[in-house]
């Protein structure tokens, strides 16, 4: 099997002037037993919370933008409502927030402004008013149809609500639109997921995330798998579907651009590209990460102490160039130019390291690599960990 994209496809750059904004709104129906970031279950007075947690997400931008030099200069070219469950808050709220922002900030001319939502909450009505508030993208947290496999992921399920998601991705004034589904639990076969994927294939959808369900530490289920009380992944299932997605969504229109992250027509979420080619953001709320002017920080995971100090991180710490580079850059599947990364974060003695394991790389196989075009070979898939680790210790 051979990479997914042709000679054609432009590279990836290094960009700066760039930067983007994350949101974090912790609230969720539940909180999942398998999810390890922060949320907390929905309460009685949250809507008084609620307008609260909004006020101190403007206080945090402007003490963040007030010590940032990014902020006060880059352009703002993505947005991301992520959690917890974005979709619980209320359109109204989400639209004065995304004015503030476009008031205090440079956005550049087609930002792409994205929020996360769960099937039980999106009616059409429900799309229209996020896009009057000035959402163009969509991303769905399926994770699977299948009632037995939401119940062990102790998510909600109604049958209504999903048997209506049909019509909504249908007719969705909202275009772009992703969905995340997961696959490798306990008590799932391979046909279970593969049903559910080709279901969803049907809609053309623009970007599909396809996750298998890991052991995150702190999380109940690690905790119940640990104790016996759980099964732990079917990681044989898991491995199989891995090696059959690359060709599997090809055939079906998709570019393969990141491990887990499929898109048609280059619509990648941006925002997410952004990660993983270390370009800075803001994060603000509760348990929010943040990237600035080269250092990292995160806020306390707790909402109440957040709410008392908006945008006084928890963690901060000098980021390390050559080695979170690695550990981001190369888990994309996409083509990447090279030296535009190496000449703006690595020094010279660390590039020729990393060029050396490039070059080795690509006599076993794993890529292709003309020395300043990269790209992986799916053959590299199952020893990516290990490949990316030799890349981020080349000291």
């Amino acid at each position: 099997m051979n990479s997914i994209s042709t000679k054609s496809t432009p590279s990836l750059q290094a960009r700066k002037g760039f930067t983007g904004i994350y949101v974090h709104y912790p609230f969720c129906y539940q909180k999942c037993d398998y999810c390890d970031f922060f949320s907390e279950g929905i309460g009685e007075g949250r809507s008084n919370v609620e307008d609260l947690l909004f006020d101190s997400y403007k206080k945090e931008f402007l003490l963040k933008k007030a010590n940032s030099q990014e902020l006060k200069t880059a352009k703002v070219d993505t947005v991301f409502m992520g959690g917890g469950t974005p979709s619980k808050a209320s359109p109204e709220n989400w639209f004065r927030l995304l004015k503030f922002f476009r008031e205090e900030s440079d956005f550049s001319s087609d930002p792409e402004i994205s929020i996360e939502a769960n099937p039980e909450d999106l009616s059409l009505d429900f799309i229209q008013s996020l896009k009057e508030a000035g959402f163009n993208r969509l991303n769905i947290g399926v994770q699977t149809r299948n009632p037995r496999d939401l119940k062990f992921l102790g998510r909600y399920y109604d049958e209504n609500k999903y048997q209506n998601l049909k019509y909504i991705l249908q007719n969705s004034p909202i275009e772009r639109i992703g969905i995340d589904l997961m696959y490798g639990l306990p008590d799932s076969k391979k046909e279970d997921f593969l049903e559910d994927l080709d279901y969803f294939l049907n809609f053309q959808l623009n970007h599909i995330s396809l996750y298998s369900l890991t052991l995150e530490k702190g999380t109940s289920y690690s905790r119940n798998v640990k104790e016996k009380k759980a099964k732990p992944p079917n990681e044989e299932m898991q491995r199989e579907i891995l090696e059959l997605l690359p060709s599997l969504m090809q055939k079906r229109g998709y570019t393969w651009y990141e491990v887990s992250n499929y898109c048609k027509e280059e619509l990648f979420s941006r925002h997410n590209l952004r990660y993983w080619t270390y370009e800075s953001y803001l994060g603000l709320g509760p348990g929010a990460h943040g990237f600035l002017d080269g250092s990292r920080y995160g806020n306390p995971r707790n909402t109440g102490t957040y709410l008392k100090h908006p945008g006084k991180p928890s963690t901060e710490e000098t980021s390390s160039p050559r080695e979170e580079l690695a550990l981001s850059l190369f888990r994309l599947f996409l083509p990447i130019h090279i030296p535009s990364f190496l000449e703006a974060y690595i020094p010279r003695k660390t590039a020729k390291k990393m060029i050396s394991s490039l070059d080795g790389f690509a006599a076993k196989g794993y890529c292709n690599w003309d020395g300043s075009r990269f790209q992986w070979e799916s053959t590299a898939l199952l020893i990516l960990d290990d490949l990316i680790t030799e890349l981020a210790i080349s000291e």
